[in-house]
């Protein structure tokens, strides 16, 4: 079958060897899968006709933001239709009165963030890698900000989906309070291109702090840092971040605990800088100027950029478990003592705000790969045993799908099983991803 020049008819089309291995893999460590061609619609009515040409006969479709999951969420394991929204990246409209944007699937967040520079809103998710919108909400993204403003979930309005069968389904709308049948848009949201293909957007806008300070607080131990963070809850808190000392000391600083804080009420950083050493830190930095406040987050900023560079030759896999508040520091003392009890190389960070924390795993060969799953699937484990998830922000991709059922349940997970089929009866659309096998 002549695929490319079928599917030219849509978009443009490659089957180049080059592209088909670009559009293979993720920023992850799970082993990449060659689609059999990659294609970039034009537009809405593109994608439409790809899926239902691709329904028709069958073909694996699995859509593509910007490569930059770390779960395997858009490696196309079943080969078939590589589906590239990269080219639909408009920003189709911006209300500053309306405080919403509008834009294609393709467009990236920090573009988004450019357009809107000077107008006082921004799209306020932020997130490590270049991501585009349309991924950020397949995936339900968050980042360091989440303890502020939320999830991507919280600031998605409304959306323009291509279901498997080629039909295209509007849902939500520009309205910022909504109670009007069920809820579409959220089903839609981290649902990792299995149910349809997100090809627009309305999003939330919200207005850009006025003050930024930034604070890093070194403790002796991460109780004490912990601690801290609890009583900081009623402050105006942009960020919480933390590092383990092992991981600060990699990065060449002081081999403590350490808190990273933004903070966007004056007074706020004056305050948390008490609760701080009243809390056992044995030292305090603050800055409101743009370049102290990069200075002071400068090591956090470099965490990962920084693991990958020292393990250069390796891969690296990132842990991505969110527990309760109150049991954080019991699961960062639960990941130390197994890093250690498996021989394995480890650097800790999360997002403390919100419980979600991380640990980066550097590998070289198939045996490393083997012992660093099993520290993963110790982590999730012990994650449901304090009440939390297999995945904070990450999304369930190819890493995380045996553990659905463990976390949710069985009903649940037909529940899930019975949406797909209904949504997707021939399951075209990103298999291998997010339900169990």
């Amino acid at each position: 079958m002549d695929w490319a020049s079928e599917l030219g008819a849509w978009g443009a089309v490659s089957v180049a060897e080059e592209e088909r291995g670009a559009h293979s893999g993720d920023v992850s460590g799970h082993a990449a899968s060659l689609p059999q061609v990659v294609v970039w619609p034009r537009d809405g009515a593109g994608v439409a006709g790809i899926l239902a040409w691709a329904n028709e006969r069958g073909v694996a479709v699995t859509p593509w933001g910007a490569g930059t999951s770390v779960e395997g969420n858009p490696i196309p394991v079943a080969g078939g239709i590589l589906l590239s929204l990269a080219r639909m990246d408009r920003i189709l409209e911006v209300s500053l009165e309306g405080k919403y944007g509008v834009v294609e699937a393709g467009v990236k967040y920090r573009e988004l963030n450019r357009a809107l520079a000077g107008t006082g809103l921004h799209f306020a998710v932020e997130v490590g890698g270049d991501a585009t919108v349309g991924g950020m909400i397949g995936n339900n993204a968050a980042g360091p900000k989440a303890v502020k403003y939320g999830a991507t979930k919280e600031h998605v309005l409304g959306l323009e989906v291509v279901l498997a069968d080629g039909r295209r389904m509007r849902t939500g709308s520009k309205a910022w309070k909504q109670s009007c049948g069920y809820n579409l848009t959220q089903l839609m949201v981290g649902s990792e291109g299995t149910l349809g293909v997100i090809i627009e957007a309305t999003v939330r806008l919200t207005a850009v702090p006025e003050f930024v300070e930034v604070l890093v607080a070194e403790f002796g131990s991460v109780e004490e840092a912990v601690g801290c963070v609890g009583r900081m809850r009623g402050l105006d808190a942009g960020a919480l971040e933390f590092l383990d000392g092992s991981f600060m000391g990699f990065l060449g600083e002081a081999e403590r605990d350490t808190l990273f804080c933004e903070f966007h009420r004056e007074g706020d950083g004056e305050a948390a800088e008490r609760i701080c050493l009243g809390g056992g830190a044995v030292s305090v930095r603050r800055g409101t100027e743009a370049a102290d406040r990069e200075r002071l987050w400068g090591a956090r900023l470099r965490a990962y950029t920084a693991a990958g560079e020292a393990h250069a030759g390796s891969k690296l896999l990132t842990t991505d478990t969110a527990v309760p508040l109150g049991t954080f520091g019991a699961m960062v003392g639960y990941l130390r003592e197994e890093l250690v009890n498996r021989g394995l190389v480890g650097y800790l960070l999360g997002h403390v705000g919100d419980g979600n924390l991380h640990v980066i795993l550097p590998y070289k060969d198939r045996a490393e790969w083997e012992k660093v799953k099993e520290f993963s699937r110790a982590a999730v484990g012990r994650s449901l045993e304090l009440g939390g998830t297999a995945s904070g922000e990450h999304g369930v991709g190819m890493g995380k799908r045996e553990h659905l059922e463990a976390e949710h349940g069985r009903e649940a997970v037909e529940v899930m099983r019975m949406i797909k089929r209904g949504m997707d009866p021939k399951g075209i659309l990103n298999p291998g991803k997010v339900l169990p096998g």
